[in-house]
């Protein structure tokens, strides 16, 4: 036990005498060496990288931006500043936990909406998903098709609803250098229980494992009111 209790604490003195080194390496750079880094551009061409949406040259901007050891630099920088990351859709894959609690109205009833989403590369800047969900009336299930135009920033995403009916979700990708970005979107009227129903929301990108959408919905042409989130 004692010779255990000494290699214990030869190892706890160990890694406190690393500390220091580390830090030391992360602060080599002068305050004026970090300002002095290059601004970040994006270069020219498309050059398709196999698996993925975005293209090597925007890739290589992410990358970049990331290693910075200053802030990114707006367009009042000298030079117009740092080039602003575009959003990479490949964040969307993967397996989603859902929940969330949605009012009455025409799509159902009141209550808890739960379930997963699992979103698959498809193409290029096309995906494919399967929603399995439940709510106060049984289960459901989602197909979902999402297609994502880079040069625009723009992202069509069509739901299949098991319900019956089928949603066109479709706006633009927006965000900031920090990384923060939303989808804002508008879907074309369905009918469903005799009411017209029309849906639009914002999808909130906020960490790279949480995604927020706020929802509202007009029925038979009167003011949008909240719909929930999820």
């Amino acid at each position: 036990m004692l010779d255990r209790m000494v290699a214990i604490r030869l190892l706890v003195f160990a890694i406190i005498a690393v500390i220091p080194t580390v830090a030391a390496s992360v602060t080599a750079q002068t305050p004026e060496q970090i300002e002095a880094e290059p601004l970040v551009k994006l270069e020219p061409g498309e050059t398709a990288v196999p698996g993925q949406c975005l293209t090597q040259e925007e890739l290589d901007l992410i990358d970049a931006l990331n290693a910075l050891r200053r802030p990114t630099l707006g367009v009042e920088g000298e030079g117009g500043g740092d080039d602003p990351p575009p959003f990479d859709p490949q964040y969307f894959v993967g397996t989603w936990e859902i929940e969330g609690v949605l009012p009455e109205s025409p799509l159902g009833a009141a209550g808890d909406f739960l379930g997963t989403e699992t979103i698959r590369h498809v193409d290029r800047c096309t995906y494919e998903s399967t929603t399995m969900a439940t709510t106060p009336e049984g289960s459901l299930t989602i197909t979902s098709r999402l297609i994502y135009d880079r040069n625009a920033r723009y992202l069509v995403r069509i739901d299949d609803d098991s319900r019956g009916f089928e949603l066109l979700k479709v706006g633009a990708m927006r965000g900031d250098p920090g990384g923060y970005t939303s989808h804002h979107w508008e879907a074309p009227v369905i009918t469903r229980q005799g009411s017209e129903v029309r849906l639009r929301g914002r999808a909130l990108i906020t960490s790279p494992f949480a995604l927020r959408e706020r929802m509202q919905m007009s029925v038979d042409g009167g003011p949008f009111i909240n719909f929930g989130t999820v």
